[in-house]
């Protein structure tokens, strides 16, 4: 069955109106790819989905712990459905559309997380996404009376239990500077946040290729599903006002006027949406100016 744009969008604004939990990540997360491959079923895909949870399920995971937990989403992931990071065209968009990551088996840390997270929960397991900077882990934790009680893992290389050096290596591949491991790299992030994280991947790299049309899209989505955010409305607005839309830049714009004490450094942001604003009115104005001058031609 092929849901119509309407119940996309209402999906979508139920994730927005939450409170960050998702009951089903995975659905979401292919709504989001299917905005990209229109008229394409989502049935191929739940049934996937389905497949994979059957086949942990005949695992028999009979272990407490985390790190049996792990290897059991490994073994079914990684070596029966061989998915895997895509190094060699790490920055290809369809590592960001689950359905292409479901056709290809390869992706981008968090899509294939989403992939995990989705295994994990199939079975009732607590799992959930890391803020850790760059690249996206998740933290998987074994029954409450386990000795073996969580354990970080790296989605993108086959499911693997990292440990401290491990996260450092990590940390120094994105800086320069001694790699520290700071507590805000181990919150656990909202599976919301986790969607946001995704679109942003794919935001920054349309805007790597120009792709304006597509940023907006992107953009679009991420007001929909995180409408409190309101940095998300501010680039949607200069998106907008960029490729000359100004009816739609001039709301989102006044949005972000009306709730600028919830943007971090306001008051540089607010000047430079008043600035917008105005600028846009003053197009409105030449543009009306210009039509009046136009004399219709006389008939001869």
């Amino acid at each position: 069955m092929i849901e119509t744009s309407e119940e996309y969008r209402a999906d979508l604004m139920a994730v927005g109106q939450g409170d960050g939990s998702i009951a089903d990540i995975a659905h979401i997360a292919l709504i989001l790819a299917s905005l990209d491959r229109p008229g394409v079923s989502f049935q191929k895909y739940q049934y996937h989905l389905k497949i994979l949870g059957l086949d942990l399920m005949g695992l028999n995971i009979t272990s407490d712990s985390a790190s049996q937990r792990a290897r059991a989403l490994s073994a079914i992931l990684y070596e029966r459905h061989e998915y895997s990071g895509n190094v060699d065209y790490y920055d290809d968009l369809q590592n960001a559309n689950l359905m292409s990551v479901i056709d290809t088996r390869k992706g981008l840390p968090i899509t294939l997380g989403i992939l995990y997270i989705h295994l994990a929960r199939s079975q009732g397991w607590h799992i959930e996404g890391l803020r850790f900077p760059r690249h996206f882990l998740i933290r998987l934790y074994g029954a409450s009376s386990a000795r073996d009680g969580q354990v970080i893992i790296d989605p993108f290389n086959g499911g693997r239990i990292l440990d401290v050096k491990d996260l450092r290596q990590m940390i120094g591949k994105f800086s320069d500077m001694e790699p520290e491991l700071k507590p805000e790299y181990f919150e656990a992030v909202s599976d919301r946040n986790i969607l946001v994280r995704l679109l942003d991947n794919i935001k920054i790299r349309c805007l790597k290729v120009s792709d304006l049309g597509q940023a907006i899209n992107i953009m679009s989505r991420l007001v929909m599903i995180a409408p409190q955010n309101i940095q998300h409305h501010y680039e949607l607005g200069m998106m907008l006002a960029h490729v000359k839309q100004t009816g739609p830049a001039r709301e989102r714009l006044q949005y972000c006027l009306d709730h600028i004490e919830d943007i971090d450094k306001n008051d540089l942001i607010k000047q430079q949406v008043i600035n917008l604003l105005q600028q846009l009115d003053q197009q409105d104005r030449e543009n009306q100016a210009a039509n009046i001058l136009k004399l219709p031609e006389i008939d001869r």
